[in-house]
């Protein structure tokens, strides 16, 4: 601010976040605490030279649709995510009945595809038929839905940032596979597309 540079060490939660701001220019730490309201960054400084005055700072968005990561966004960007589920991923279940001249089958594809980002989308491909024929798309419509995702060790987690909804799910993955398993000996093995 004022062309000096800051260093800024905090906690965020939802909207609001605290910590330390650190004045490089004169080597002193400020506490801060601030929260986001609509298109406001309100920030409090307190400065213990001036009697502990606290002084807020309200920042405004210039344009909000040249805004493209949230908070939870930039957040999503520094959780660990595994590598070899960077990618698109294709779940295929049929379901099949009669037999001979009264033989129908239907396919469902579902597809998962996971970006280096944090960014994660799913979408469903549907073919009917008594073939094998079906059809790959290879990227994500504009229907798709779109979300967060990050891993823990052996486990995935999808988290809706519209709703504000996570949910976990037990992963394993190979080159071109990977089973998601929901521990409810529900598992479904996916095929990789790219």
């Amino acid at each position: 601010m004022n062309g000096k540079g800051a260093d800024v060490n905090g906690i965020i939660k939802d909207s609001l976040s605290s910590g330390t701001v650190y004045d490089i220019e004169l080597k002193k730490s400020y506490a801060y605490s601030s929260f986001i309201r609509q298109n406001e960054l309100h920030f409090f400084i307190t400065f213990p030279e001036l009697n502990n005055q606290v002084i807020e700072l309200i920042l405004k968005r210039d344009d909000t649709s040249t805004v493209k990561n949230s908070i939870a966004d930039s957040l999503f960007k520094t959780y660990s995510k595994d590598v070899r589920l960077y990618g698109i991923w294709r779940y295929t279940e049929v379901i099949s009945s009669g037999n001979g001249d009264n033989y129908a089958s239907f396919a469902t594809d579902y597809f998962m595809e996971f970006k280096a980002d944090g960014t994660a989308f799913s979408w469903t491909g549907k073919s009917a038929g008594g073939s094998g024929n079906l059809s790959i798309e290879g990227k994500a419509p504009a229907s798709a839905e779109k979300g967060q995702w990050y891993t823990e060790g052996k486990t995935l987690f999808l988290f809706d940032p519209v709703t504000k909804q996570k949910v976990s799910i037990l992963f394993f993955a190979e080159e071109n596979r990977m089973m998601l398993h929901n521990g409810d000996n529900e598992k479904k093995v996916f095929q990789r597309i790219r």
